[in-house]
């Protein structure tokens, strides 16, 4: 069966529910496949019970099940039907998303969708864990690219040739977290307090979609001193999404300039990310470099 590569939103975490642009990226270092027979070590085999919630969520849902062949669903749980990955849980990598994407390829009716209705109906299979999900995350996944997510959801076509000027890597904070809680919290906090929402609108997503737009031109000439504004905004504004272990590393980033950091998805822990201009320059914490 084939494997479904994680994701990371390299911009738009949280503020795309506001109207913000985002961009993801498929990540195959991490991956996830279904399968009936026991894999190799580097995989770790989920819950069955998982493939089950998904079906009894399908299951009660008619518009939903009508996507998929749900019998031939059933039985192939009932012949032990797995679900392997080394994608870590809670890290802002897409697990979930990974899985969904594999139930929805192997289990549809019709894969002859618009890139819209896929993500829509990714995302109706994916609130089985979140509450309410995008559809991004699977649909990274599922379409193995590169995904532009604007006033339409949008394959990016090229290569993105960030290497050329800088370069983008993931930091452990070796906490999981949970995204729907978090999620929640912000969406709360855009209702309640007008001077965040304002915020979020003339500075936050501003800043942001200038650094999507030079990411899906492959023009760099900008970025990083964007980025270096993002991270500062969010230091100031969504600092509860960032560990207290880790604000001295936001500040010396920005303080040196040798490094920028960034909430990674829904922050709150998992991974967070961070771009250099400097590959060799020495950092102070471990890295995996993109």
């Amino acid at each position: 069966m084939s494997t479904y590569s994680s994701k990371i939103l390299l911009f738009g975490e949280h503020i795309v529910n506001k109207g913000a642009e985002a961009l993801a990226i498929p990540y195959a270092n991490f991956s996830a496949k279904l399968s009936f027979d026991r894999l190799h070590s580097a995989y770790i085999e989920a819950s069955p019970e998982i493939l089950q919630k998904i079906w009894n969520y399908i299951a009660e849902r008619e518009s939903l099940a009508a996507v998929y062949d749900m019998d031939r669903f059933k039985t192939d749980l009932i012949k032990g039907l797995g679900f392997h990955m080394n994608i870590p849980i809670g890290y802002g990598l897409g697990s979930s998303g990974a899985l969904i994407a594999a139930v929805f390829d192997r289990f549809t009716r019709n894969k002859d969708l618009s890139e819209g209705e896929l993500k829509r109906i990714l995302g109706e299979t994916e609130s089985v864990f979140h509450g309410k999900s995008s559809g991004l995350d699977p649909l990274v996944s599922y379409l193995n690219q590169s995904i532009w997510v604007a006033k339409e959801t949008k394959t990016v076509k090229d290569d993105l040739l960030w290497r050329d000027s800088f370069e983008i890597f993931l930091v452990n904070t070796n906490q999981a977290r949970q995204t729907g809680p978090l999620v929640e919290a912000f969406m709360l906090r855009t209702e309640l307090d007008e001077e965040f929402a304002r915020m979020l609108k003339d500075e936050m997503i501003p800043v942001n979609d200038a650094i999507v737009h030079n990411f899906v031109r492959n023009e760099h000439e900008t970025s990083l001193g964007l980025i270096e504004r993002l991270s500062s905004l969010q230091l100031a504004h969504l600092k509860e999404l960032i560990l207290p272990k880790h604000i001295d590393l936001f500040l010396l980033g920005l303080a040196t300039k040798d490094y920028f950091l960034k909430i990674c998805g829904a922050g709150g822990g998992g991974f967070m990310l961070g771009f250099t201009h400097n590959k060799e320059v020495k950092l102070p914490f471990e890295v995996t470099w993109i």
